[in-house]
């Protein structure tokens, strides 16, 4: 419990480092949100208008002043309205992070069940032909960009074989293969791109694991290899892979920004870009935040599964 709380205390500085950056970063791009408001209005260069503007916006106030309000407010649960649409933030996010959850939940759980067997399948047959045809085409899937998975899947699967939307989203009232169909190439672009990771990081613990001492004694019992593999060599070569897993989720955000848009999926990502785009503030503040908390909290999932599967940990990290 006492490494636990420790790491909570760790996310206050990370979360005043990531909202103040964000919001700097996003006040120092050209442009503002009233260009957006008043992009199609005869009185855009009203110079009285725009400066109205500002003031009901609170746009006036210098930087830490705003970013001193958006925090005090944020501290009682109000994320603030879009400048743009005047909805609340926090509605938006409820309507969008099922989107991405879904999304990455069903990315990483298809990486998983590539990866796991194929990375036990090259740590037994380390350095053998097999070993060597799954381990280059990791690296050639590695060196891909998602988004040029994503648009390579969308010409073969819904351009020239016409088997699969190309982009849309169906809610899932609408039914479960309405919706998971949308949902397929790019769980497949942003799962692809994380199976060579999960693969090299487990089949490296795995080969290690195999010379442990009490796997040539699991031998000379006569346990069958599919016993020794699933059932003694598993489970401790697992730890740096749920730390990787862990740590793939940052890189997994930001694939999703990209490929949300690519396949036109209404989540975080895409209500990300739209707000960058308009200079909506106050919903990127939102979503960095959003982003931010949940990195740390996966994370720290990461060290309470740590001490699940293996107790000494937990106490040892408690000591320290």
């Amino acid at each position: 419990m006492a490494y636990l709380r420790k790491r909570l205390l760790h996310l206050i500085p990370v979360f005043f480092l990531v909202t103040f950056a964000s919001f700097v970063l996003v006040n120092v791009l050209p442009g503002d949100v009233v260009d957006t408001i008043l992009a199609d209005d005869e009185a855009a260069n009203d110079p009285e208008l725009r400066r109205q503007i500002m003031v009901d916006l609170g746009l006036d106030k210098p930087l830490l002043v705003r970013y001193a309000v958006w925090l005090g407010e944020l501290v009682q649960g109000d994320l603030g309205r879009s400048y743009i649409t005047g909805k609340k933030i926090s509605d938006l996010l409820v309507q969008r992070i099922p989107v991405t959850v879904q999304l990455m939940s069903m990315s990483l759980v298809f990486a998983l069940l590539a990866a796991v067997p194929l990375g036990i399948l090259c740590a037994y047959k380390s350095n053998r032909s097999i070993d060597r045809w799954i381990s280059g085409a990791a690296f050639g899937i590695v060196a891909t960009p998602p988004f040029v998975t994503s648009i390579l899947f969308v010409w073969v699967f819904a351009v020239v074989l016409d088997l699969l939307p190309a982009a849309g989203h169906a809610p899932m009232f609408m039914g479960l293969w309405a919706n998971m169909k949308y949902f397929i190439l790019p769980m497949l672009a942003i799962g692809l791109s994380e199976v060579p990771i999960f693969l090299r990081v487990l089949r490296v613990d795995m080969i290690t694991t195999l010379q442990e001492d009490y796997i040539a004694l699991a031998r000379a019992k006569g346990l069958s290899t599919s016993y020794i593999l699933f059932r003694h060599a598993l489970r401790p070569s697992l730890f740096t892979l749920i730390t990787v897993l862990g740590l793939q989720v940052g890189r997994l955000i930001s694939g999703l920004v990209i490929v949300e848009n690519i396949f036109a999926l209404p989540g975080i990502g895409k209500l990300l870009i739209d707000a960058i785009d308009a200079r909506d503030v106050l919903v990127v503040q939102a979503i960095v935040t959003f982003s931010a908390v949940a990195y740390v909290a996966i994370n720290l999932i990461v060290d309470i599964l740590y001490a699940v599967l293996d107790p000494r940990v937990g106490r040892r990290r408690e000591t320290v």
